[in-house]
């Protein structure tokens, strides 16, 4: 019985299929572009069974990490491509009739079940009626207040607007409106736009119904569609923040005060350094964030989906005093990560102030999000 969203996630996860994995190996470049690809010409096993990644040249193996890595990039990656939309207001499907022929709609919609089942991000940034038609295979409350249409919305405005509407007949008339255009029928009007701006777009979304049924999960999202919203629908889910990583933290601190002291002073750090990440308002998406700075550390830049992941989530945090000892010539080290075992090693002896932190992060973040150590 599915009673809240709880149970609609472990349900999924009960629906994996253990005998066979479902393997990839993709190059970090194009990820998703080469992903997508390589998901549809997988033939010996498919998405009900366990995702196995490995990236290309690097000797990374997974226990976890590179999956939910794998997939955070390719449900971000899959928002970008095949959807559009404005900051704040959902987006739909973007209306391509080659992407809907070489069948990527469809595969996004099984990216979307394996990350919901197999511990990757919720595809959380769909329009209320996007969902709706998800969970119904209806088009329902479909209004000006819950549709926008990157072309057509500012249309609706226009026409409201306009005291005479022949200056938009052209426009009209191509979103299949066979009716008089006077002042008088502009309620008509705008319900036929709002059609056509939703009906052409119904194709995409039933290849997504199709992708989303890999584990028989539109059974689910038709019985309980108020306790799956949470994860299709934007603005539902908040984004990770400085408090989750810092309250994750599982210090190892050495018996020495003399040392204790050091290794607190660079938690400290720390979490200065997510906070100033936080006040930082920047538009540029190659800009490092909160959220980055999750997926560098576990594979992950979302918070858990389920309560049981949330309380069991630990960073492991160790400390390098003796980097000087080993290697007397050397003049910097960087924090040494295993995002499989969420664990990172801060080298203590090169991180005597905040702006030696800072620097150091930066350069280990930009320089160091590989898979390089087994």
């Amino acid at each position: 019985m599915i009673l809240c969203e709880e149970d609609a996630l472990c349900w999924l996860a009960a629906q994996i299929d253990h005998t066979r994995e479902f393997n990839i190996c993709v190059a970090r470049d194009q990820m998703v572009d080469r992903g997508m690809m390589l998901w549809q010409r997988q033939k010996r096993s498919s998405p009900i069974n366990p995702l196995k990644i490995t990236f290309l040249g690097e000797s990374g193996i997974d226990t976890g990490a590179l999956r939910v890595e794998f997939l955070t990039e390719m449900v971000s990656g899959i928002e970008i491509r095949l959807f559009e939309g404005q900051e704040g207001k959902g987006k739909i499907p973007k209306y391509s009739l080659n992407y809907l022929d070489n069948g990527l709609f469809r595969v996004a919609g099984e990216v979307f079940a394996v990350s919901l089942a197999q511990g990757g991000p919720a595809p959380c940034f769909l329009q209320e009626w996007c969902y709706k038609y998800l969970a119904t295979g209806e088009l329902i409350d479909v209004t000006k207040e819950t549709v926008f249409d990157l072309e057509l919305s500012p249309l609706i405005e226009k026409i409201e607007e306009a005291e005479d509407i022949t200056a938009f007949t052209g426009d009209i008339l191509d979103c299949g409106y066979t009716g008089q255009i006077n002042v008088e029928s502009k309620a008509n009007i705008i319900r036929t736009i709002l059609l056509h701006a939703t009906t052409k777009r119904t194709p995409m979304l039933n290849h997504l119904r199709q992708g989303l049924d890999v584990y028989d999960f539109l059974k689910v999202l038709e019985a309980n569609p108020e306790h799956c919203r949470g994860l299709f629908v934007a603005g539902t889910v908040e984004e990770v923040d400085s408090h989750y990583i810092v309250s994750s933290l599982s210090p190892e601190f050495s018996t020495s005060t003399v040392k204790q002291l050091k290794e607190k002073a660079i938690l400290n750090y720390f979490q200065d350094f997510l906070l100033e990440l936080e006040d930082t308002d920047s538009e540029d998406q190659d800009s490092l964030t909160v959220p980055k700075v999750m997926q560098w550390l576990t594979g992950q830049s979302h918070r858990h989906l389920r309560l049981c992941d949330r309380q069991g989530f630990r960073i492991v945090v160790s400390f390098e005093h003796d980097c000087l000892v080993h290697m007397p010539e050397h003049t910097v080290c960087f924090p040494i990560v295993s995002a499989c075992t969420r664990t990172i090693t801060f080298p203590a002896a090169h991180l005597n102030s905040f702006e030696e932190f800072k620097q150091n992060m930066f350069v280990a973040m930009r320089c160091g999000g590989e898979f390089h150590r087994v």
